[in-house]
């Protein structure tokens, strides 16, 4: 979900009071608002599972499903009608990562010797995004001006960085050994995991953005961004949001341990922590407050991967794509 917002506070507000996890600002309120999930079995392609990845504000829904051959192919999710996205010829699987406001889905086709390549879905079309040379591409995040960023490798180095836009593929330097690349915004902001100086073997790793070729460090590990800028991630075994330059330790359930993995356009964020006893639990972060998602309706076992700017997430319950608003 990267959709740009400039809601002002009281708006941001009622936005999530009539939103799936009603949470007020923490000078209204010392605790969340006790709501319960609805779980939506999303379906599959025929198979026996399936798994969301990524949503929209506007309620779209990717992911991947089973068909009833058993090959996995990326599904789009609307208005309670699950499509199958298909492969390139040729290919015998698929999945999709991401999806924007303007309904671009974006994923990858993988074909029978598992060479995948970096596909665009829009207005009906597949389109193979093509490489950097090599026989290697893998789209990661599609922002709402249509750019994707992905891999790619040239015909004799290992994969690089890379923006696709308009049939135009931008190199953005290498991914190193043991790098990640893992989230996108409208800016054209990069966030992930960057080798950095002194570049010991095998890896000098920080979290960190990549602007305009300049990569500023952010905490352990950089997992996602939104459009306001801020970065949320792990840093020192904690979950963190980054804004204006300042690393904020988002805390746990009591335990040791925590991990952001997405945030939306009005700093919600996404992720698990422990508790005291030790069990992992998927949580949500809003003005201040941890808030344990299986006190409102979601399960131990539920994956929560994405969420969108009224709070409802995707994700799978069961080995089956879910929506849970």
């Amino acid at each position: 979900m990267r959709y740009p917002t400039r809601l002002s506070a009281a708006v941001a507000a009622s936005v999530l009071v009539a939103s799936a996890l009603t949470v007020l600002p923490a000078a209204a309120s010392a605790a969340p608002a006790a709501y319960a999930y609805r779980a939506v079995d999303l379906g599959t392609l025929g198979g026996a599972a399936s798994a969301a990845t990524a949503t929209n504000d506007r309620g779209t829904v990717v992911g991947w499903s089973l068909t009833a051959d058993g090959s996995r192919h990326a599904f789009v999710w609307r208005n309670g009608v699950m499509t199958d996205l298909g492969v390139l010829p040729g290919h015998v699987e698929s999945s999709a990562v991401d999806v924007n406001e303007r309904g671009d889905v974006v994923g990858t086709s993988t074909g029978p010797e598992q060479i995948t390549r970096a596909v665009l879905w829009r207005n009906g079309q597949m389109i193979d995004l093509g490489t950097l040379g090599g026989d290697y591409s893998e789209a990661v995040a599609v922002n709402d001006r249509g750019q994707v960023l992905g891999l790619s490798n040239p015909v004799t180095d290992i994969p690089h960085r890379v923006v696709w836009q308009e049939g135009a593929i931008t190199d953005l330097g290498r991914q190193d050994f043991y790098e990640l690349t893992t989230g996108f915004n409208n800016r054209g902001d990069v966030v992930g995991t960057f080798n950095v100086p002194p570049y010991d073997y095998p890896c000098t790793c920080v979290g960190g953005r990549l602007r305009d070729g300049v990569v500023t460090p952010v905490g352990d590990q950089a997992t996602a961004i939104n459009n306001l800028g801020h970065v949320v991630g792990v840093d020192g075994g904690r979950a963190f949001r980054w804004r204006a330059g300042v690393l904020t330790d988002l805390g746990t359930l009591g335990g040791a341990t925590s991990r952001a993995t997405a945030v939306n356009d009005l700093g919600v964020v996404l992720g698990s922590a422990d508790t005291a006893a030790g069990a992992r639990r998927p949580v949500l972060w809003w003005a201040g407050h941890a808030i344990d998602l299986t006190a409102h309706g979601l399960g131990d076992t539920d994956a929560v991967n994405d969420l969108d700017i009224r709070g409802r997430l995707v994700g799978s319950r069961a080995g089956r794509a879910t929506l849970f608003r």
